[in-house]
């Protein structure tokens, strides 16, 4: 007897932003170990003369308005998640309330920095959540969950303190996978080596990749709100091409270059010559000599004895010429989406590993975004036991860091919840 096919009904469209303050936005996080804590936090006189020098050294960190004056009113209620550990709150002189929290402690009070880190360092390798468990005791949902926490935090917000950090050059893709039995789009948008953009869509056309993307144009505008890239680097499909080009008026698309060998190459894997002679012409110093080295090809292809479907897709390549060549006008752009591939590729691993995405639209891009920040700060792989300059993405984006420990340092950029609160 055939077992009974169990189906689960899944909300796939985005729900509108629900109005008033995101939630997280009211904790700061300052930078502060266990012991530090059991050793000022009783004390307000000691508190504050940790976070004077703090504030002025980091003022991102806080809401506008503590410069001007603050009144710590005393701790919280001890919390029953995490025994011995109590909140302080912060009230400022115009009657708003924050709440204060050490970055030893983790958001939502699941845990502190030293029992998950190892934890989730193996979630953002792509390690299914069943061994994560099998390891370190709790239960799958625990851990789903723990992800899902991490994902409510602005990402671009979190990952760029500094407005001036925003990139100038992006790449864009769509990575398919299954959600929910049915196909799904991931909108990736990513950007000096991190992370920047992913939501979820059911669909590729422009209207829903506008309204997938549109989520990365809305995070990074709250750092910089006349934020307005460059570039982008998008494969050949006009819908994300055009998205980009409604939500930021003024950006130019670049056609990745990297795609259109890929199509020469599955048509010919053993033709070595061939492909040296493509990456030639992606190698060209100067537009001019770009567009020589692009004819060159060209001609030298006809006068082989190529067949018929690789004489079609290198004529496109060259074909395309024009549009290959506009990167030439902008110095640092991606002329190829090896940055956004690379890091879909984990992505691909991720969603292997939890056999594609499951669950409503809002937990699900939550969980890819919790996934997303880990990416950004978990630690760089060890190199030939030299010691790197910087330890994570974002610490090469931003070139500074609030807390040597990788852990800490999230928990602190991830103060506000990413973002400022309006005054």
């Amino acid at each position: 007897m055939d077992a009974q096919e169990r189906t689960r009904s899944c909300f796939r469209e985005r729900m509108p932003q629900s109005e008033g303050t995101p939630r997280g936005s009211k904790q700061i996080c300052i930078p502060m170990t266990a012991d530090i804590y059991h050793r000022i936090w009783n004390e307000a006189g000691q508190v504050r003369q940790f976070l004077e020098p703090l504030i002025k050294a980091s003022p991102e960190l806080f809401p506008q308005g503590m410069q001007e004056g603050y009144q710590l009113t005393g701790r919280l209620p001890e919390s029953e998640k995490m025994p011995g550990v109590r909140l302080r709150q912060v009230r400022f002189k115009d009657g708003r309330v924050f709440t204060l929290r050490p970055s030893f402690v983790m958001s939502y009070m699941t845990g502190t920095v030293e029992e998950l880190e190892h934890p989730l360092l193996l979630l953002s390798l792509g390690v299914p959540c069943w061994v994560v468990t099998k390891i370190f005791g709790r239960n799958e949902m625990y851990w789903h969950r723990l992800l899902e926490r991490l994902g409510r935090n602005s990402l671009v917000g979190t990952t760029v303190r500094d407005p001036a950090r925003l990139p100038e050059h992006l790449a864009a893709d769509e990575h398919h996978t299954d959600w929910c039995g049915e196909k799904g789009y991931v909108a990736f948008t990513a950007g000096a080596g991190c992370v920047l953009g992913v939501a979820l869509s059911d669909s590729a056309d422009e209207e829903h990749l506008r309204d997938a993307y549109g989520t990365f144009a809305t995070e990074s505008r709250d750092v910089t709100p006349d934020y307005a890239p460059q570039t982008v680097n998008t494969d050949g499909w006009w819908a994300t091409r055009n998205a980009f080009r409604v939500l930021f008026p003024t950006i130019v698309t670049i056609l990745c270059f990297l795609h259109g060998f890929l199509k020469i190459r599955n048509r010919c894997r053993k033709a070595r010559e061939l492909h040296n002679r493509v990456w030639e012409v992606y190698r060209a110093a100067t537009v001019g000599e770009f567009r020589e080295r692009m004819a060159a090809l060209g001609t030298w292809c006809k006068q082989g004895t190529w067949p018929k479907v690789v004489l079609e897709v290198v004529a496109k390549l060259c074909n395309r010429e024009s549009e290959y060549a506009v990167s030439y006008s902008h110095s640092g752009c991606h002329r190829t989406s090896n940055l956004v591939d690379r890091l879909m590729n984990r992505l691909t691993r991720f969603l292997y590993a939890g056999r594609g995405l499951h669950g409503h639209q809002r937990s699900c891009e939550r969980r890819l975004r919790g996934w997303a920040l880990l990416q950004n700060f978990r630690p760089f792989a060890p190199r030939s036991g030299q010691p790197r300059k910087y330890q994570s993405p974002a610490h090469r984006l931003n070139q500074s860091q609030y807390h040597p420990h990788w852990l800490h340092n999230l928990q602190v950029y991830a103060s506000l919840a990413g973002a400022r609160p309006p005054t």
